[in-house]
């Protein structure tokens, strides 16, 4: 079994790197089957609706006829959108740990924001008879049946999402998106406490605009929710202005000078993702106001031009680190496999955690979240 803070810094650092599990020495090429198809949910957030072939990756344990089947342990990722950077995280993540398991497989389904199509990728997932079924749903009362589906044929069902709790999982792995939007809130309403003191203010005060993925879906406003409840703990800090950017930083950048030009003026900026971070920070340098504007993501991701890298040189002034939460699901099925008698809780909460430029270094170098215990 890999140990928890080993499996947490392997998945940083390999990303990191940019090393995919497919090029492994030991692993087989990467396979691809017919593309699926469908169109894009209302509240999906990139536009674009083509679904991308299934990824397929892994190390199969020797061949040995029947006992194969037994020995391989085969994982299928049901992803919302792999458009998403976080969604690319997670599936390119959990390649890489699998790549380096010996007797380990995944295949990875991308909905492209169909909630229909998810369903559909559900039920292709039953018929191959997987070990275990990863799940970041799109719409998850509408996989109920199928999750019972997949446990009455004996596949462990570990779902990536707070709302599945009473869907039937075998477990579920997530992080509260409230607690997420309380995180980025805390982090600002530190920034701006340390402005007043500086200014020798007797009252912390702020003007603060909110860049949302989309303008109206689950995970988007249990961010804002979040946010908006903890900012509410100081009365002179408020909200001035509120716009979606369907999750791509063209917009982002569109809505923050839009921002400039209705409300003049503001100290912080929160944007629900770091790409959007990122084209809002364009925004404030074209209008000269970079220096006076906080800016927060969500995501942490590692590598370049990512959360973590784009606090530590400056780029954004702090992100919320999104715990992956496929390595964790990845760690409950490996104990399943080894300890036939393991029953995993109902659910783990895997909390989220804020980087700052005081402690970006050593988030980079240790790690962030930390998992709970098994």
């Amino acid at each position: 079994m890999i140990a928890t803070q080993t499996m947490i810094r392997a998945f940083l650092l390999l990303l990191v790197c940019g090393i995919s599990a497919s090029c492994d020495r030991e692993a087989p090429p990467s396979q691809a089957s017919t593309a699926d198809t469908g169109s894009s949910s209302p509240t999906a957030q990139p536009t674009q609706s083509s679904t991308p072939p299934p990824l397929v990756v892994g190390r199969p344990a020797a061949p040995s006829g029947i006992a194969q089947a037994a020995q391989t342990t085969s994982i299928i990722l049901l992803l919302q959108d792999t458009r998403i950077p976080f969604q690319q995280f997670q599936r390119d993540g959990l390649a890489m740990l699998v790549g380096r398991q010996k007797g380990c497989e995944l295949t990875v389904h991308d909905a492209a924001g169909s909630a229909g199509q998810q369903a559909d990728q559900f039920r292709t997932a039953i018929t191959a008879k997987p070990s275990a079924i990863f799940v970041s749903p799109i719409d998850p009362p509408a996989l109920a049946a199928l999750i019972v589906e997949a446990k009455t044929a004996g596949i462990r069902v570990i779902g990536l999402d707070k709302r599945m709790l009473d869907e039937g999982c075998t477990s579920i792995v997530f992080t509260d998106q409230r607690r997420v939007g309380r995180l980025a809130a805390e982090t600002v309403l530190d920034a701006l406490k340390r402005k007043a003191a500086e200014e020798g203010a007797t009252e912390t005060t702020g003007r603060v605009v909110q860049i949302r993925g989309v303008e109206d879906a689950f995970p988007t406003n249990e961010l804002a929710a979040g946010f908006e409840e903890e900012l509410k703990k100081e009365s002179g800090v408020i909200l001035v202005h509120d716009a979606p950017a369907d999750w791509k930083p063209e917009n982002a950048t569109a809505r923050t000078a839009e921002a400039f030009r209705l409300q003049k003026q503001f100290d912080v900026i929160f944007a629900h993702n770091d790409a959007l971070a990122m084209g809002a920070a364009k925004a404030t340098i074209e209008a000269g106001e970079r220096e006076n504007v906080f800016i927060v993501g969500t995501d942490g991701l590692t590598g370049t031009k990512r959360g973590m890298e784009l606090v530590r040189i400056g780029d954004i002034d702090a992100t919320v680190v999104q715990p992956a939460l496929v390595d964790f699901a990845l760690q409950i099925i490996l104990k399943l496999r080894d300890e036939p008698d393991f029953k995993p809780q109902p659910a783990y909460e895997v909390e989220p955690f804020a980087v700052v430029p005081k402690n970006v270094e050593s988030a980079l170098r240790v790690g962030t979240y930390k998992f709970p215990g098994l």
